[in-house]
Protein backbone atom coordinates (compact mmCIF):
# COMPACT_ATOMS: atom_id res chain seq x y z
CA UNK A 1 0.00 0.00 0.00
CA UNK A 2 2.81 2.51 0.87
CA UNK A 3 4.64 1.66 -2.21
CA UNK A 4 2.00 2.21 -4.38
CA UNK A 5 1.06 5.70 -3.03
CA UNK A 6 3.98 6.68 -3.22
CA UNK A 7 4.30 5.83 -6.41
CA UNK A 8 1.24 8.01 -7.21
CA UNK A 9 2.34 10.54 -5.37
CA UNK A 10 5.37 10.77 -7.33
CA UNK A 11 3.18 10.89 -10.86
CA UNK A 12 1.16 13.44 -9.48
CA UNK A 13 3.89 15.13 -7.92
CA UNK A 14 6.39 14.82 -11.02
CA UNK A 15 3.47 16.21 -13.19
CA UNK A 16 2.17 18.95 -11.25
CA UNK A 17 6.06 20.22 -10.94
CA UNK A 18 6.21 19.68 -14.76
CA UNK A 19 3.54 21.38 -15.62
CA UNK A 20 3.61 24.33 -13.03
CA UNK A 21 7.39 25.10 -15.03
CA UNK A 22 5.67 25.11 -18.20
CA UNK A 23 3.07 27.35 -16.88
CA UNK A 24 5.36 29.20 -14.87
CA UNK A 25 7.85 30.52 -18.00
CA UNK A 26 4.15 30.59 -19.90
CA UNK A 27 2.83 32.95 -17.31
CA UNK A 28 6.49 35.20 -16.98
CA UNK A 29 6.63 35.41 -20.71
CA UNK A 30 2.57 37.09 -20.59
CA UNK A 31 3.49 39.56 -17.84
CA UNK A 32 6.51 40.56 -19.89
CA UNK A 33 5.04 40.72 -22.81
CA UNK A 34 1.83 41.94 -22.24
CA UNK A 35 2.49 44.63 -19.73
CA UNK A 36 0.98 45.11 -15.85
CA UNK A 37 -2.72 46.43 -16.45
CA UNK A 38 -3.22 43.80 -19.17
CA UNK A 39 -1.63 41.16 -17.35
CA UNK A 40 -4.34 42.15 -14.66
CA UNK A 41 -7.26 41.81 -16.93
CA UNK A 42 -5.60 38.36 -18.24
CA UNK A 43 -5.33 36.97 -14.51
CA UNK A 44 -8.91 38.38 -13.57
CA UNK A 45 -10.81 36.54 -16.69
CA UNK A 46 -8.83 33.26 -15.45
CA UNK A 47 -9.16 33.86 -11.74
CA UNK A 48 -13.21 34.47 -12.65
CA UNK A 49 -13.75 31.50 -14.68
CA UNK A 50 -11.61 28.98 -12.70
CA UNK A 51 -13.91 29.64 -9.94
CA UNK A 52 -16.89 28.19 -11.74
CA UNK A 53 -15.10 24.87 -12.31
CA UNK A 54 -16.20 23.00 -9.11
CA UNK A 55 -19.81 24.10 -10.03
CA UNK A 56 -19.16 21.93 -13.39
CA UNK A 57 -17.80 19.37 -11.57
CA UNK A 58 -20.60 19.61 -8.54
CA UNK A 59 -18.35 17.51 -6.24
CA UNK A 60 -18.38 14.89 -8.89
CA UNK A 61 -14.93 13.61 -8.91
CA UNK A 62 -14.68 12.92 -5.25
CA UNK A 63 -17.90 10.91 -5.36
CA UNK A 64 -16.00 8.72 -8.22
CA UNK A 65 -13.10 8.88 -5.78
CA UNK A 66 -14.75 7.67 -2.59
CA UNK A 67 -17.02 5.06 -4.43
CA UNK A 68 -15.54 3.50 -7.88
CA UNK A 69 -12.54 3.41 -5.22
CA UNK A 70 -14.82 1.19 -2.90
CA UNK A 71 -16.87 -0.47 -5.60
CA UNK A 72 -14.65 -0.99 -9.06
CA UNK A 73 -17.35 -2.65 -10.77
CA UNK A 74 -19.51 -0.24 -10.81
CA UNK A 75 -17.09 1.91 -13.11
CA UNK A 76 -18.85 1.69 -16.23
CA UNK A 77 -22.51 2.08 -14.89
CA UNK A 78 -21.10 5.43 -13.43
CA UNK A 79 -19.34 6.36 -16.06
CA UNK A 80 -22.72 6.38 -18.91
CA UNK A 81 -24.51 8.64 -16.15
CA UNK A 82 -22.04 10.99 -15.22
CA UNK A 83 -20.83 11.96 -18.39
CA UNK A 84 -23.73 13.72 -19.72
CA UNK A 85 -24.76 14.67 -16.36
CA UNK A 86 -21.12 16.36 -16.23
CA UNK A 87 -21.65 18.13 -19.46
CA UNK A 88 -25.10 19.93 -18.35
CA UNK A 89 -23.59 21.20 -15.30
CA UNK A 90 -20.29 22.58 -17.71
CA UNK A 91 -23.03 24.37 -19.57
CA UNK A 92 -24.61 25.54 -16.43
CA UNK A 93 -21.50 27.29 -15.00
CA UNK A 94 -20.87 28.70 -18.41
CA UNK A 95 -24.10 30.70 -17.98
CA UNK A 96 -23.57 31.43 -14.21
CA UNK A 97 -20.01 32.90 -15.22
CA UNK A 98 -21.21 35.46 -17.76
CA UNK A 99 -24.85 36.16 -15.84
CA UNK A 100 -22.32 37.27 -12.55
CA UNK A 101 -20.44 39.02 -15.13
CA UNK A 102 -23.28 40.85 -16.55
CA UNK A 103 -24.45 41.18 -12.27
CA UNK A 104 -20.53 43.08 -11.08
CA UNK A 105 -21.47 45.54 -14.47
CA UNK A 106 -18.08 44.23 -16.03
CA UNK A 107 -16.92 46.11 -19.55
CA UNK A 108 -17.74 44.59 -22.76
CA UNK A 109 -14.48 43.67 -23.45
CA UNK A 110 -14.04 41.88 -19.99
CA UNK A 111 -17.48 39.98 -20.35
CA UNK A 112 -16.22 39.21 -24.07
CA UNK A 113 -13.11 37.42 -22.41
CA UNK A 114 -15.35 35.62 -19.96
CA UNK A 115 -17.20 34.21 -23.22
CA UNK A 116 -14.31 33.26 -24.78
CA UNK A 117 -12.39 31.67 -22.02
CA UNK A 118 -15.35 30.04 -20.62
CA UNK A 119 -15.31 27.76 -23.32
CA UNK A 120 -12.23 25.83 -21.52
CA UNK A 121 -15.06 24.30 -18.94
CA UNK A 122 -16.56 22.22 -21.13
CA UNK A 123 -12.98 19.64 -22.39
CA UNK A 124 -11.61 20.66 -18.82
CA UNK A 125 -14.72 18.82 -17.55
CA UNK A 126 -14.76 15.66 -19.66
CA UNK A 127 -10.97 15.29 -19.19
CA UNK A 128 -11.35 15.23 -15.52
CA UNK A 129 -14.15 13.33 -14.94
CA UNK A 130 -12.26 10.50 -17.40
CA UNK A 131 -9.38 10.86 -15.38
CA UNK A 132 -11.02 10.80 -11.46
CA UNK A 133 -12.29 7.16 -12.61
CA UNK A 134 -9.02 5.98 -12.92
CA UNK A 135 -7.79 7.69 -9.89
CA UNK A 136 -10.07 5.91 -8.26
CA UNK A 137 -8.06 2.67 -9.22
CA UNK A 138 -5.35 4.36 -8.33
CA UNK A 139 -3.94 4.96 -12.23
CA UNK A 140 -2.79 8.45 -11.25
CA UNK A 141 -0.15 8.08 -13.97
CA UNK A 142 -3.40 9.11 -16.56
CA UNK A 143 -3.94 12.32 -14.66
CA UNK A 144 -0.45 13.28 -14.41
CA UNK A 145 -0.23 12.85 -18.68
CA UNK A 146 -3.64 14.97 -18.47
CA UNK A 147 -1.86 17.54 -16.53
CA UNK A 148 1.29 18.01 -18.25
CA UNK A 149 0.15 17.39 -21.81
CA UNK A 150 -2.43 20.22 -21.28
CA UNK A 151 0.10 22.69 -20.15
CA UNK A 152 2.29 21.88 -22.70
CA UNK A 153 0.05 22.49 -25.91
CA UNK A 154 -1.45 25.95 -23.80
CA UNK A 155 2.29 27.06 -24.31
CA UNK A 156 2.92 26.08 -27.79
CA UNK A 157 -0.15 27.40 -28.59
CA UNK A 158 0.08 30.45 -26.49
CA UNK A 159 3.47 31.72 -28.06
CA UNK A 160 2.56 31.01 -31.20
CA UNK A 161 -0.56 33.92 -30.75
CA UNK A 162 1.77 35.84 -28.86
CA UNK A 163 4.60 35.69 -31.50
CA UNK A 164 1.83 36.20 -34.69
CA UNK A 165 0.84 39.40 -32.83
CA UNK A 166 -2.85 38.26 -31.84
CA UNK A 167 -4.92 39.96 -29.28
CA UNK A 168 -5.49 39.48 -26.02
CA UNK A 169 -8.88 37.58 -26.83
CA UNK A 170 -6.92 35.35 -29.43
CA UNK A 171 -4.40 34.14 -26.33
CA UNK A 172 -7.21 33.16 -24.32
CA UNK A 173 -7.83 30.25 -27.20
CA UNK A 174 -4.96 29.09 -26.14
CA UNK A 175 -6.25 27.46 -23.19
CA UNK A 176 -9.29 26.37 -24.79
CA UNK A 177 -7.32 25.00 -27.71
CA UNK A 178 -4.88 22.95 -25.42
CA UNK A 179 -7.73 21.79 -23.04
CA UNK A 180 -9.68 20.46 -26.10
CA UNK A 181 -7.08 18.53 -27.84
CA UNK A 182 -6.44 17.06 -24.53
CA UNK A 183 -10.26 15.85 -23.90
CA UNK A 184 -10.74 14.63 -27.64
CA UNK A 185 -7.51 12.55 -26.97
CA UNK A 186 -8.59 10.75 -23.50
CA UNK A 187 -12.14 10.26 -24.97
CA UNK A 188 -10.27 8.09 -28.03
CA UNK A 189 -8.37 6.16 -25.83
CA UNK A 190 -10.75 5.80 -22.92
CA UNK A 191 -11.75 2.51 -23.82
CA UNK A 192 -7.77 1.17 -24.02
CA UNK A 193 -7.71 2.38 -20.78
CA UNK A 194 -10.15 0.06 -19.60
CA UNK A 195 -13.50 2.73 -19.41
CA UNK A 196 -16.71 2.12 -21.33
CA UNK A 197 -17.82 5.18 -22.45
CA UNK A 198 -21.76 5.43 -22.50
CA UNK A 199 -24.42 8.40 -22.54
CA UNK A 200 -27.31 7.53 -20.54
CA UNK A 201 -30.01 10.25 -19.18
CA UNK A 202 -31.24 9.03 -15.80
CA UNK A 203 -32.78 11.73 -14.43
CA UNK A 204 -33.73 9.14 -10.86
CA UNK A 205 -29.66 8.60 -10.90
CA UNK A 206 -28.93 12.37 -11.27
CA UNK A 207 -31.09 13.34 -8.62
CA UNK A 208 -29.44 10.63 -6.46
CA UNK A 209 -25.72 11.78 -7.06
CA UNK A 210 -26.21 15.14 -7.31
CA UNK A 211 -28.42 14.36 -3.60
CA UNK A 212 -25.35 13.10 -2.51
CA UNK A 213 -22.45 15.03 -3.52
CA UNK A 214 -23.91 18.43 -3.08
CA UNK A 215 -21.52 18.47 -0.31
CA UNK A 216 -19.04 17.95 -2.02
CA UNK A 217 -19.24 20.29 -4.98
CA UNK A 218 -19.75 23.15 -1.95
CA UNK A 219 -16.98 22.65 -0.10
CA UNK A 220 -15.05 22.25 -3.63
CA UNK A 221 -17.01 25.62 -4.94
CA UNK A 222 -16.43 27.70 -1.42
CA UNK A 223 -12.64 26.22 -1.64
CA UNK A 224 -11.92 27.42 -5.06
CA UNK A 225 -13.47 30.96 -4.83
CA UNK A 226 -11.54 31.58 -1.35
CA UNK A 227 -8.16 30.52 -3.11
CA UNK A 228 -8.42 33.38 -5.75
CA UNK A 229 -10.76 35.22 -3.76
CA UNK A 230 -8.16 38.16 -2.82
CA UNK A 231 -7.53 38.27 -6.45
CA UNK A 232 -11.31 39.01 -7.10
CA UNK A 233 -11.09 41.61 -4.37
CA UNK A 234 -7.74 43.09 -5.51
CA UNK A 235 -9.18 43.85 -9.00
CA UNK A 236 -12.55 44.86 -7.82
CA UNK A 237 -11.23 47.35 -4.98
CA UNK A 238 -7.46 48.62 -6.90
CA UNK A 239 -8.24 47.96 -10.97
CA UNK A 240 -6.09 45.93 -13.72
CA UNK A 241 -2.49 47.20 -12.58
CA UNK A 242 -3.25 46.59 -8.81
CA UNK A 243 -3.91 42.88 -10.07
CA UNK A 244 -1.70 42.28 -12.59
CA UNK A 245 1.39 42.92 -9.40
CA UNK A 246 -0.73 41.15 -6.96
CA UNK A 247 -1.34 37.88 -9.22
CA UNK A 248 2.68 38.01 -9.90
CA UNK A 249 3.26 37.01 -6.31
CA UNK A 250 0.26 35.08 -6.19
CA UNK A 251 1.07 32.77 -8.99
CA UNK A 252 4.05 31.13 -7.31
CA UNK A 253 1.39 30.76 -3.94
CA UNK A 254 -0.34 28.34 -6.68
CA UNK A 255 2.26 27.13 -8.22
CA UNK A 256 3.71 25.24 -5.07
CA UNK A 257 0.05 24.67 -3.66
CA UNK A 258 0.10 22.05 -6.06
CA UNK A 259 2.73 19.80 -4.38
CA UNK A 260 0.33 19.35 -1.41
CA UNK A 261 -2.90 18.61 -3.22
CA UNK A 262 -0.86 16.14 -5.20
CA UNK A 263 0.07 14.44 -2.02
CA UNK A 264 -3.87 14.53 -0.51
CA UNK A 265 -4.87 13.37 -4.01
CA UNK A 266 -2.42 10.08 -3.77
CA UNK A 267 -3.51 9.73 -0.30
CA UNK A 268 -7.57 9.96 -0.55
CA UNK A 269 -8.39 6.43 -1.75
CA UNK A 270 -6.59 5.48 1.23
CA UNK A 271 -8.02 7.64 3.67
CA UNK A 272 -11.71 6.55 2.17
CA UNK A 273 -10.98 3.00 2.88
CA UNK A 274 -9.87 3.76 6.91
CA UNK A 275 -13.02 6.22 7.40
CA UNK A 276 -15.16 3.67 5.91
CA UNK A 277 -13.19 0.30 7.72
CA UNK A 278 -11.14 1.56 10.80
CA UNK A 279 -12.72 1.28 13.90
CA UNK A 280 -9.83 3.42 15.88
CA UNK A 281 -9.26 6.82 16.04
CA UNK A 282 -5.57 6.16 15.92
CA UNK A 283 -5.74 4.30 12.67
CA UNK A 284 -6.75 7.62 10.86
CA UNK A 285 -4.89 10.02 13.22
CA UNK A 286 -1.40 8.46 12.48
CA UNK A 287 -0.99 8.17 8.91
CA UNK A 288 -2.36 12.25 9.15
CA UNK A 289 0.37 13.45 11.84
CA UNK A 290 2.80 11.53 9.41
CA UNK A 291 1.75 13.57 6.18
CA UNK A 292 1.61 16.72 8.79
CA UNK A 293 4.84 16.66 9.82
CA UNK A 294 6.02 15.81 5.48
CA UNK A 295 4.22 18.29 4.15
CA UNK A 296 5.47 21.35 7.12
CA UNK A 297 9.19 20.24 6.26
CA UNK A 298 8.64 20.17 2.29
CA UNK A 299 6.87 23.70 2.41
CA UNK A 300 9.91 25.12 4.52
CA UNK A 301 12.19 25.96 1.54
CA UNK A 302 9.97 27.15 -0.19
CA UNK A 303 9.00 29.84 2.08
CA UNK A 304 12.39 30.77 3.34
CA UNK A 305 12.90 31.32 -0.45
CA UNK A 306 9.70 33.71 -0.81
CA UNK A 307 10.52 35.40 2.41
CA UNK A 308 14.29 35.73 1.96
CA UNK A 309 14.98 36.53 -1.54
CA UNK A 310 11.67 38.33 -2.75
CA UNK A 311 13.48 41.27 -4.25
CA UNK A 312 15.62 38.64 -6.67
CA UNK A 313 13.10 36.77 -7.43
CA UNK A 314 10.83 39.33 -9.05
CA UNK A 315 14.03 40.73 -11.08
CA UNK A 316 14.69 37.45 -12.45
CA UNK A 317 10.86 36.31 -13.13
CA UNK A 318 8.98 39.33 -14.09
CA UNK A 319 11.76 42.57 -14.30
CA UNK A 320 11.57 45.82 -13.00
CA UNK A 321 8.19 46.64 -13.75
CA UNK A 322 6.90 44.35 -11.30
CA UNK A 323 9.05 45.26 -7.76
CA UNK A 324 5.93 47.11 -6.09
CA UNK A 325 4.54 43.43 -5.44
CA UNK A 326 8.01 42.39 -3.42
CA UNK A 327 6.52 42.67 0.10
CA UNK A 328 3.72 40.52 -1.20
CA UNK A 329 6.06 37.76 -1.75
CA UNK A 330 7.37 37.99 1.95
CA UNK A 331 3.96 37.48 3.38
CA UNK A 332 2.56 35.42 1.30
CA UNK A 333 5.09 33.06 2.00
CA UNK A 334 3.98 32.95 5.53
CA UNK A 335 0.27 31.42 3.82
CA UNK A 336 2.04 28.65 2.28
CA UNK A 337 2.97 26.54 5.59
CA UNK A 338 -0.80 26.99 6.64
CA UNK A 339 -1.64 26.14 2.75
CA UNK A 340 0.42 22.91 2.47
CA UNK A 341 -0.62 21.85 6.21
CA UNK A 342 -4.11 22.67 5.36
CA UNK A 343 -4.45 19.75 2.25
CA UNK A 344 -4.38 17.00 4.64
CA UNK A 345 -7.26 17.86 6.91
CA UNK A 346 -9.09 18.79 3.82
CA UNK A 347 -8.64 15.34 2.81
CA UNK A 348 -9.82 13.94 6.01
CA UNK A 349 -12.71 16.22 5.73
CA UNK A 350 -13.81 15.34 2.35
CA UNK A 351 -13.75 11.61 3.75
CA UNK A 352 -15.85 11.53 6.99
CA UNK A 353 -19.51 11.07 6.56
CA UNK A 354 -20.32 14.23 8.82
CA UNK A 355 -18.74 16.32 5.78
CA UNK A 356 -21.89 18.31 5.34
CA UNK A 357 -21.56 19.40 9.28
CA UNK A 358 -18.58 21.31 8.46
CA UNK A 359 -20.14 23.79 5.52
CA UNK A 360 -20.90 26.20 7.89
CA UNK A 361 -17.36 26.32 9.28
CA UNK A 362 -16.32 26.71 5.54
CA UNK A 363 -18.41 29.24 4.94
CA UNK A 364 -17.38 31.51 8.12
CA UNK A 365 -13.85 31.16 7.22
CA UNK A 366 -14.74 32.44 3.67
CA UNK A 367 -16.67 35.30 4.96
CA UNK A 368 -13.61 36.29 6.95
CA UNK A 369 -11.35 36.68 4.00
CA UNK A 370 -14.02 38.75 2.88
CA UNK A 371 -13.89 40.61 5.28
CA UNK A 372 -10.44 41.39 5.68
CA UNK A 373 -9.99 42.05 2.21
CA UNK A 374 -12.59 44.88 2.73
CA UNK A 375 -10.59 46.13 5.41
CA UNK A 376 -7.03 45.88 4.55
CA UNK A 377 -7.38 46.27 0.74
CA UNK A 378 -8.32 49.90 0.56
CA UNK A 379 -5.58 51.04 2.93
CA UNK A 380 -3.09 48.71 2.09
CA UNK A 381 -3.88 47.53 -1.35
CA UNK A 382 -2.04 44.46 -2.52
CA UNK A 383 -0.27 44.07 0.90
CA UNK A 384 -3.53 43.85 2.33
CA UNK A 385 -4.16 41.52 0.12
CA UNK A 386 -1.75 38.79 0.72
CA UNK A 387 -2.24 39.58 4.79
CA UNK A 388 -6.11 38.84 4.33
CA UNK A 389 -4.53 35.05 2.74
CA UNK A 390 -2.19 34.64 5.36
CA UNK A 391 -5.02 35.52 8.29
CA UNK A 392 -7.87 33.74 6.72
CA UNK A 393 -5.23 30.43 6.66
CA UNK A 394 -4.83 30.52 10.29
CA UNK A 395 -8.74 30.35 10.82
CA UNK A 396 -9.15 27.77 8.49
CA UNK A 397 -5.96 25.82 10.60
CA UNK A 398 -7.94 26.08 13.58
CA UNK A 399 -11.51 25.06 12.16
CA UNK A 400 -9.97 21.93 10.09
CA UNK A 401 -8.30 20.49 12.74
CA UNK A 402 -10.73 21.06 15.45
CA UNK A 403 -13.24 19.44 13.62
CA UNK A 404 -11.49 16.65 12.95
CA UNK A 405 -11.10 16.40 16.51
CA UNK A 406 -14.31 16.86 17.61
CA UNK A 407 -15.77 14.35 14.85
CA UNK A 408 -12.78 11.73 15.62
CA UNK A 409 -12.98 12.23 18.91
CA UNK A 410 -16.63 11.53 19.17
CA UNK A 411 -16.16 8.25 17.18
CA UNK A 412 -13.48 6.93 20.16
CA UNK A 413 -13.39 8.76 22.94
CA UNK A 414 -10.43 7.10 24.47
CA UNK A 415 -8.19 8.62 22.14
CA UNK A 416 -5.29 10.30 23.76
CA UNK A 417 -4.30 12.27 20.72
CA UNK A 418 -4.93 16.16 20.65
CA UNK A 419 -5.28 17.93 16.97
CA UNK A 420 -5.40 20.91 19.23
CA UNK A 421 -1.66 20.66 20.74
CA UNK A 422 -0.72 20.30 16.63
CA UNK A 423 -2.61 23.68 16.42
CA UNK A 424 -0.26 25.13 18.93
CA UNK A 425 2.52 24.30 17.83
CA UNK A 426 2.13 25.72 14.35
CA UNK A 427 0.41 28.60 15.64
CA UNK A 428 4.24 29.01 18.17
CA UNK A 429 6.03 28.98 15.05
CA UNK A 430 4.01 30.82 12.31
CA UNK A 431 3.70 33.60 14.82
CA UNK A 432 7.67 33.57 15.43
CA UNK A 433 8.03 33.84 11.45
CA UNK A 434 5.27 36.27 11.65
CA UNK A 435 7.11 38.60 14.35
CA UNK A 436 10.74 38.44 12.63
CA UNK A 437 9.21 39.51 8.98
CA UNK A 438 7.18 42.69 11.11
CA UNK A 439 10.25 43.58 12.82
CA UNK A 440 12.18 43.59 9.23
CA UNK A 441 9.68 46.11 7.86
CA UNK A 442 9.54 48.08 10.63
CA UNK A 443 13.60 48.48 11.07
CA UNK A 444 13.40 49.32 7.02
CA UNK A 445 10.59 52.17 7.62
Amino acid sequence: MLKKIAKNTFFLSSAQIAARLIGFFYFIFLARFLGVASFGIYNFTLAFVYNFIPVADFGLERLVLRDISRKPNKTSFYLARLLPLRLFLSLGAYLLVLLLALILKQTLSQISYLAIFGLFIFPYSITYLLTSFLNAKEKMKYMALAIVSSQFLIFILGLTFVFLKFPLSVIFLAGVGGQFLVALTFLLKAKNWGLSLGWVIDKKFFRQVLSQSWAFALLTIISVFYLRLSILMVNFLKGDEATGLYSSAFKFIEAMVLIPQSVALALFPHFSRLTLTSRKMREIILPYLKGFLFLFLISLPFVLALIIFPKFIVNIAYGSNYLLATPVFKILGLSLILFYINALAANIIHNLKEVKLFLPLLFLKFLIEILFCLLFIPKWSIIGAAWAVVLGEVFGLIFNNLFIFCILKRRNAKAKISIPRINLWVFIHFTILFSTIIFQDQRRI
